[in-house]
């Protein structure tokens, strides 16, 4: 696999407190994919790049493997838009500072708990009542997710192979849920247990944490996770580039492209917004460097 370096002639590069990033445009076909997408999101986000004429915020990407550690809604729909090229934030994904950390699925209606635990029992699985879930448990064979209520915890077995098996069990559990007419949500372990606190959510469904070794061997095996199955955080990220679809669809030499979106961006400013902040109607754990046009 060639590396990074010898695609890029051009690029742009912040240096933040625990990590440099460094934006620039690459072939869509070289990149891995990790993990499924939500088709009702991805139709959202490809009609909205399309009537935008622009991708406003590049993707997260690991500058050795290429694997794509946030943006893969992004990298489908351009690829739904025709674009061969497309704007990313290079990281490496060696480096501690950047964690991955799980989805925790709320699910809210009548009698969800229940109705959860018969779902894996349908599919084999065994269920157990626990006082206390320990959460670096969860994804240890043969405990694959666990259930949290109001008012009692459970472990959930099964005999996987993998986590990626795991994740399967767990996309098959969402989508009876769904058929059932159960609301689920994608949360982070602090917002999922405030929801349950506040009698938002009727149960948690929490789930196995994955390792970068894992997700990059997966990718490579050209298998994905099912949707959903990491959250990746990385100590800063850049926003609103704004790079047009015009540019990503070019035939012009890759060099070319990234010389135009760095002179570009060189002829804009951008602010840091710390981590914690709402932007655009979500908060993010990571420092933002926003660019102004």
């Amino acid at each position: 696999m060639k590396s990074i370096n010898s695609h890029l002639t051009a690029v742009y590069a912040i240096k933040a407190q625990e990590i440099e990033l460094r934006i620039a445009i690459l072939d869509i076909d070289l990149l891995l994919l990790q993990e499924g997408v939500i088709p009702e999101l991805l139709d959202q986000l490809t009609a909205q790049i399309e009537s935008d004429r622009c991708l406003n915020h590049p993707i997260i990407v690991d500058s050795e493997s290429y694997l794509v550690l946030d943006g893969v809604h992004r990298v489908t729909a351009l690829k739904k838009l025709k674009c061969t090229r497309i704007p990313a934030c290079l990281v490496d994904y060696k480096n501690p500072a950047i964690e991955i950390f799980s989805w925790h699925r709320t699910i809210s209606g009548t009698n969800a708990t229940n109705q959860l635990i018969a779902q894996v029992q349908h599919m084999g699985g065994k269920v157990e009542k626990v006082n206390h879930i320990e959460e670096n448990g969860i994804g240890v064979p043969p405990v694959f997710a666990a259930i949290k209520s109001l008012d009692e915890n459970f472990l959930m077995s099964f005999k996987f192979k993998g986590l990626k098996e795991a994740y399967d069990v767990i996309a098959c559990i969402e989508k009876r849920l769904k058929s059932l007419g159960f609301e689920i949500n994608y949360e982070t372990e602090s917002d999922a247990q405030q929801k349950l606190t506040q009698r938002q959510a009727e149960a948690i469904l929490l789930t196995p944490k994955l390792s970068k070794e894992s997700i990059i061997d997966t990718a490579r095996s050209k298998e994905i996770f099912a949707r959903k199955a990491s959250r990746h955080i990385i100590p800063a990220r850049p926003m609103l580039t704004r790079v047009p679809l015009d540019l990503l669809k070019s035939n012009k030499p890759l060099s070319e492209v990234n010389q135009i979106l760095k002179n570009m961006l060189q002829k804009k400013r951008f602010k840091r917004i710390p981590y914690g902040s709402i932007f655009e109607g979500r908060r993010y754990e990571e420092d933002l460097y926003v660019f102004e046009d």
